[in-house]
């Protein structure tokens, strides 16, 4: 026989089960596997001590007391090997034997060696009882034996027995036998309770933490979130909870066997390996700080599908000190759209769906890490503005639309489109090629000019581009920079494509400068007013003038209108400019008027804005300047561009007669630039209508430029309005306008604008001459 299998058998002698009908668990286990232990002891290792007591009795003569030890160790054996005796039955046979083969050994070999079998096997037999009652029921018999024992010998009742003194100090020896075996008792009483109440605290926790794991359990396997826990040193799942069924489409079978990273980090394996390896390093550094782990990943489901998952991750030690991972995980896919939608509309302009503003500024924080050369091209509809307020804003921003729409075709994969402002949009192309960036800037142009109808209008829109090329020094942000300064310059002209130069930003700076000191330009009596003489075709003098703004500034000199009128407007400081041009005219009328020229009217221009919310205003200024000089309203004429006749035409009209009522000749300037309307004209009460330069500008050699003019001062005599020609700069282009009939020339044939005291001279001459 093997050493195992020896090992085995003897394992099985002596761990037994003794007692079929007792519980094998807890405490009562380890007293049947104690009580096993202790029995065998007793049978083979203390039966041959009994079986060689038999022998001497047996040689002495004591044939009865031999069989009596005899038949007690049978006893005992019979109670040990007993399968189907209860325990407490076995344990109160051993009990009396015990005492049996003690009294006996007491009588006849002595208290001592009474007293030293006793000790041992009742000791033997106190830690095979393992119950409290029973020790206690133990400790008194022992009491009263001794008790017992120390009377008879008193009493002298022992003194005819056959018993071998050993000197006068058997008792004492039996006094400290019985001693012992009390001692003994009572300090396994102390290490009984001690090993009970430990025992039954075991018990108790073992009952409390199997009712929290099976109420844990039962609640991980009830809830919607999936539990899971990762042993990271064997690579493998240990629980799953089955809502990974709900969540994912798995059984938790089918999860178990799943590959952790390929099946849980889907397709961010490679990150996930790195994130796992670093956290489980930061975890065996300071296993006792306690940290969650938070990330969202997507995950593959059974159907095919991928979801978002949002994952809350601890590392800890488990009993065999392994490495694990306990996660919890729910499905965020709901909110994931919703942060998606709210990320789009965060980023995405909500008319057009362009990128917008922020989405542009995020992208030059992505810009600084991306060192690819990136250009920038602007675009920004010209007079849009007027447009807008005109139409309504639902009209404008079906233009707007229909730009973006352009726009957006035009460029194509070539570029990301945003939506910079208003009437703005900026592209962001990976490219630093100029021939190419602005060729798709023109493209782009090309798509925005062209006629489109809104209102059942026709309109005809420009833009101004500024293109800035990306450079190494310069980051995506200075580049739109650049690109916008471009622009500026751009709309000085309009319709127009301009690349930016660092001389532009000495532009940029003037125009902070002019629109500071314009606002004190007016307190300083810094303007000036010219005046270019109109000729009068039928009559063959100048009768008839256009007041024109001039600004010296006191330190850049002569400032263009073209220069100062957009910041005027801008700043709204055109309003309190147009009305001290209205006083000024009214006052230099006067004055000519007392030098002789009593027939001469003066144009004036008002703006769009002199005429937005102040209609009333408008007219008390004009009246009031005409009353103050003292001269006739119609020396007086009010000159206003054609962009106006696209607004409100019935608060328009208002105005127009209230004008009119004054008595002030009222004149449509810019006529032909895109937003004429007879149908618009026929209700004003109009005077005089001025034809651009742009459309005679050709008229000589193009002969469609020639029907035009032609056809155009046709209609307008027809509404019983006077025509204007500007622009005129040669004697050709002036008899072409005498045979088209037109009643008056304007332009540098005849005169720039002049000075005030020039344009009197220039007056008496030219009527001398005629």
């Amino acid at each position: 026989m093997d050493r195992e299998k020896i090992k085995k058998n003897f394992g099985k002698l002596i761990f037994r089960k003794i007692d079929v009908n007792d519980d094998t668990h807890g405490i009562k286990f380890w007293k049947n596997r104690i009580f096993s232990l202790l029995s065998f002891s007793l049978v083979f290792l203390f039966g041959p001590i009994l079986i060689y007591g038999a022998y001497l009795f047996y040689t002495g003569g004591n044939t009865l007391l031999a069989i009596i030890e005899a038949s007690i160790f049978g006893v005992i054996l019979y109670a040990v090997s007993k399968k189907k005796m209860r325990i407490a039955t076995r344990k109160y046979i051993v009990i009396i034997s015990i005492y049996v083969i003690s009294i006996i050994l007491l009588i006849y070999t002595g208290p001592v060696g009474a007293g030293m079998i006793s000790v041992i096997f009742s000791f033997v037999l106190a830690v095979s009882l393992l119950n409290k009652q029973q020790n206690k029921v133990f400790f008194a018999i022992n009491l009263v034996t001794f008790f017992v024992l120390t009377v008879m010998f008193l009493a002298g009742i022992l003194k005819g027995l056959p018993i071998e003194m050993y000197g006068d100090f058997w008792l004492v020896n039996a006094i400290t036998a019985q001693i012992i075996i009390i001692v003994l008792v009572f300090l396994y009483n102390m290490i009984y309770e001690g090993l009970e109440n430990q025992t039954q605290e075991i018990l108790d926790s073992r009952t409390s933490l199997a009712a929290s794991e099976e109420k844990y359990r039962l609640l991980a396997d009830t809830m919607a979130d999936v539990i899971w826990v990762f042993n990271v040193d064997l690579g493998k799942f240990v629980y799953i909870s089955p809502s990974i069924q709900d969540l994912r489409g798995y059984t938790v079978e089918e999860a178990m066997m799943e590959n952790f990273v390929d099946k849980l980090a889907f397709n961010s394996a490679p990150k996930f390996r790195e994130e796992i390896s670093i956290r489980k390093k930061e975890f065996i550094a300071e296993p006792d700080i306690s940290k969650t782990y938070i990330y969202e990943i997507q995950q593959p489901c059974k159907n095919g599908a991928t979801i978002w998952v949002e994952t809350a991750s601890r590392f800890r030690y488990n009993a065999q000190s392994e490495i694990e991972i306990v996660s919890s995980s729910r499905n965020i896919n709901e909110r994931k759209m919703k942060e998606e939608q709210i990320r789009y509309i965060d980023f995405h302009d909500p008319l057009t769906g362009l990128l917008n503003r922020k989405a542009l500024r995020q992208k030059f924080l992505d810009g600084k890490a991306d060192k690819r050369q990136k250009s920038v091209i602007i675009i920004n509809i010209d007079n849009f503005r007027i447009i807008n307020d005109a139409l309504g804003h639902q009209e404008g921003d079906d233009v707007l639309l229909d730009m973006a729409t352009r726009i957006l075709k035009s460029v194509g994969s070539n570029g990301l489109v945003y939506r910079y402002g208003g009437d703005e949009f900026v592209i962001i192309v990976e490219s630093s090629d100029y021939l190419f960036v602005h060729g798709l800037a023109l493209q782009v142009l090309k798509a925005i000019s062209t006629q489109f109808m809104v209102v059942k209008r026709l309109f005809y829109l420009t833009a101004s581009i500024g293109i800035g090329i990306g450079s190494e020094p310069e980051d995506l942000e200075q580049t739109v920079k650049n690109a916008d300064t471009a622009l500026y310059v751009a709309k000085k002209e309009k319709n127009k494509i301009v690349r930016y130069i660092p001389e532009m930003d000495q532009t940029r700076t003037r125009e902070a400068i002019l629109e500071k000191d314009l606002k004190i330009a007016l307190e300083k009596s810094e303007f000036e007013l010219h005046y270019q003489p109109i000729y009068d075709i039928n009559s063959g003098i100048i009768n008839h003038a256009e007041a024109l703004l001039r600004w010296d500034h006191p330190y850049l000199g002569r400032i263009s209108p073209l220069d100062f009128i957009p910041i005027a407007e801008k700043t709204k400081l055109i309003i309190p400019i147009t009305d001290w041009v209205i006083g000024e005219v009214c006052e230099k009328i006067k004055q000519w008027q007392k030098a002789g020229m009593c027939d001469m009217t003066v144009s004036i221009n008002v703006s769009l804005l002199s005429f937005e919310n102040r209609g009333a205003e408008l007219t008390e200024s004009v009246s009031g300047g005409i009353r103050e000089a003292g001269i006739e309203p119609t020396c007086i004429k009010l000159e206003i561009t054609e962009s106006i006749l696209i607004r409100d035409t019935d608060e328009l009209v208002k105005v127009f007669y209230e004008l009119k009522e004054i008595g002030v000749k009222l004149a449509l300037d810019d006529f032909g630039t895109g937003y004429s309307s007879f149908g618009c004209m026929k209700d004003l009460p109009l005077d005089i209508i001025k034809l651009d330069r742009s459309l005679i500008s050709n008229m000589v050699t193009d002969e469609r430029e020639q029907m035009i003019a032609e056809s155009m001062i046709t209609i307008i005599h027809g509404l019983g309005i006077q025509v204007v020609a500007e622009g005129v700069e040669t004697a050709e282009q002036l008899e072409f306008l005498k045979k088209f009939g037109c009643d008056f020339i304007q332009g540098y044939l005849f005169s720039r604008p002049l000075s005030a005291d020039d344009f009197v001279k220039y007056y008496f001459a030219m009527n001398k001459m005629t």
